[in-house]
């Protein structure tokens, strides 16, 4: 076995392994690996913050390892990365903030985040690229 195999399946195995704890701590009552803050103390922002913040680094890790081993020749520009992220930030916050009823306090800033990431989205397609290229 090569060691660019070796260093593959190695990928895979901490894809496997953090796809794990990004399931069962977005849809469980409690996360897999914490935070050492006790969930009692009035800390801002508030815990669910973090949580979620540290839920979107986890699924772009696991979503640019697969990339990284099923496609790896894939390109991405820094408008596409800035869009990954601010839709894992979206969808990771609506899964977390909806069911646990914060959504009051949260709805602008998810609805902020879509509306950038739909922005950054439009702004990444190649047909729209060309109106902005130098001349």
């Amino acid at each position: 076995m090569s060691l660019s195999n070796f260093l593959r399946l190695c990928v895979l195995g901490f894809t496997i392994w953090a796809s794990f704890v990004f399931v069962l701590s977005l849809f469980g009552d409690e996360p897999v690996t914490f935070f050492p803050i006790d969930s009692q103390l009035a800390l801002f922002p508030p815990l669910y913050r973090y949580e979620i913040l540290r839920l979107t680094l986890i699924g772009l890790l696991i979503y640019f390892s697969l990339q990284h081993i099923f496609a790896p020749n894939k390109t991405y520009s820094a408008a596409r990365i800035v869009m990954l992220a601010l839709f894992f930030l979206f969808y990771t916050g609506a899964i977390k903030i909806i069911p646990d009823g914060h959504l009051r306090r949260e709805g602008g800033a998810l609805l902020a985040t879509a509306l950038i990431a739909g922005l950054y989205y439009f702004v990444s397609r190649p047909r729209i690229k060309k109106i902005f290229h130098r001349r």
